[in-house]
């Protein structure tokens, strides 16, 4: 059954509401619940907001290679996303620990930034009208902590695997013509 080109646009707009309107109902609800949940995590801990733009981003993708699947005549399984598949998850990690790591870095980094660093006319300003400081740091230990472990971790990804150093042993002979 072929479906309106416009409304696919429209639902893929919409994190698992592509996947749905192509009977994919199990990975919508995997989106929808994903995208909701780092909305509400990113409202408590504002670095980590950028998840839920991520989700929206592989939604709205992924609506597309469903799509492209069905019209090749190799429609793709229907399942829940990463609560299923966690072990081709935890195949795929050990592959790019570093580029995880670094993203780790960089969240971490930038929550550590936003706390410390980003707002510092606003506290200078409200110690200079008498408001309280000490009210933004309490404020700010969630921040902190999370921006703090996200940059551990980070760091552990990136130590995880040291590079291994190749020697002109271990690299095959050059075939000559």
């Amino acid at each position: 059954m072929k479906k309106n080109g416009f409304l696919t646009f429209i639902f893929a707009c919409i994190p698992g509401a592509g996947q749905m309107y192509y009977g994919y109902m199990q990975r919508g609800l995997s989106l929808i619940t994903m995208f909701i949940g780092c909305f509400i995590v990113g409202a408590i801990i504002n670095p980590l907001a950028a998840l839920a733009i991520i989700v929206w981003m592989y939604s709205f993708f992924d609506t597309y290679d469903l799509v492209r699947h069905l019209a090749a005549g190799d429609p793709k399984e229907d399942g829940l996303l990463l609560v299923g598949n966690f072990d081709d998850v935890k195949k795929l990690i050990p592959q790019h620990t570093k580029l995880v790591g670094w993203g780790l870095i960089g969240f971490g980094v930038w929550a550590l930034y936003d706390l410390l660093i980003g707002n510092w006319e606003y506290r200078i300003l409200t110690n200079v009208l008498g408001y309280g400081y000490a009210w933004d740091v309490i404020n700010g230990i969630p921040n902190l902590v999370v921006g703090g472990l996200l940059v551990f971790a980070g760091f552990k990804l990136l130590n995880m695997h040291p590079a291994k150093k190749n020697s002109d042993d271990e690299l095959p002979p050059y075939p000559h013509e």
